[in-house]
């Protein structure tokens, strides 16, 4: 008889341990991935998928199948495990009182080892490390029981939603998958120190991540410091400018005023026939600006760059008036890095 009940206070353990395991396998699976284990026809995928999509009451019904094993456990752990141990500190000529009380410690807390261990710790740390794998192989066994005990689920469900519900908080059956930027961030540099992702990937991310956040006056270049061209000025003079400055796209300046009245790009500049050299830049080379508010965001920027197929904006505050040029080369660095075309000096 004795062994009989050791052999079910370790069955308890073990099951109580698969309860455990599917309640933080629940948690930790990954939606996505169990849709792609869906789509792969693997065992056990499309029970994974809707216990997930249950939270709540897959939850619960581990709470309360968990609490089951527990009790049961704690009920037949002390007659099993102290009848095993009884005739030896009989042995040592003890009092039946003192027998009887160190029995009972002996096989509580041998009882509750074995549950901390392998009832607890051991399966947490394997459904947190391969949720969907652990999940797939118990959630069919775990749907039946849930269904089994559904009306003791329902009875504390409803209870605990009333007591959430009265502190100010709505119960919830799924967890949320989207995540801020501050923790994306963060799970950037824990993966960079893990090696996960090279530094110039982490490098790559936060700057997407910051696009969103860092304005164009962080990578304008002022006004005063524009290589710019004017409408009075030859194609050839033009074509100097280009070639000492060595930027493919010159801003043209509005006289008599800071703004500017569109651009010019290069390859426009070699389109115009070898008499034009002497004459001052026809207009219809001259192209539209794009125009950016300094306080705008260089996520926003590079949209509207890309929308309107323009490299170069100028840049204006509230009022109209003219602080700088942003390029779409300024914009990207803060991505990747300075790039450095065939014009650029080497830093090395």
């Amino acid at each position: 008889m004795t062994l009989v009940a050791l052999l079910a206070v370790a069955a308890l353990v073990v099951v109580n341990g698969l309860f455990v395991a599917t309640e933080f396998a629940v948690v930790a699976s990954r939606p996505a991935v169990l849709d792609e284990a869906v789509g792969n026809g693997l065992r056990g995928a499309e029970a994974a998928q809707r216990a997930r999509g249950d939270l709540r009451r897959q939850l619960s019904g581990a709470q309360v199948l968990i609490t089951l094993s527990s009790v049961l456990l704690g009920i037949l752990a002390e007659p099993a495990v102290g009848d095993l141990i009884r005739p030896v500190l009989d042995d040592l000529g003890l009092s039946r009182g003192v027998v009887s009380t160190l029995s009972w410690i002996v096989a509580i807390g041998t009882a509750a080892v074995l549950q901390m261990l392998v009832g607890e710790l051991v399966p947490k740390n394997i459904a947190i490390a391969e949720p969907e794998k652990t999940l797939r192989q118990l959630a069919p066994m775990h749907g039946v029981l849930v269904r089994l005990i559904a009306p003791a689920i329902w009875l504390l469900d409803g209870l605990a939603t009333l007591a959430v519900r009265s502190i100010g908080q709505e119960p919830v059956d799924e967890l949320e998958e989207a995540i801020g930027k501050p923790e994306m961030g963060a799970i950037l540099e824990a993966s960079r120190r893990e090696g996960l992702i090279e530094d110039f990937e982490h490098d790559l991310l936060t700057g997407a991540l910051d696009l969103g956040v860092r304005s164009v006056a962080s990578v304008m270049i002022p006004r005063s410091q524009v290589v710019s061209v004017n409408r009075q000025m030859t194609v050839a003079e033009v074509e100097r400018v280009v070639l000492d400055s060595g930027h493919s796209r010159l801003p043209v300046a509005a006289s008599g005023s800071d703004s500017f009245l569109g651009m010019i790009h290069v390859k426009d500049l070699l389109r115009l026939p070898e008499a034009a050299q002497n004459e001052a830049v026809p207009l219809e080379v001259i192209r539209r600006m794009l125009v950016v508010r300094r306080d705008q965001s260089l996520e926003e920027t590079l949209m509207d760059m890309r929308v309107a197929r323009n490299h170069l904006a100028a840049v204006c505050g509230a009022r109209g008036e003219t602080f700088g040029i942003v390029s779409m080369e300024d914009v990207v660095e803060e991505l990747v890095g300075d790039i450095l075309d065939e014009s650029d000096t080497p830093y090395f």
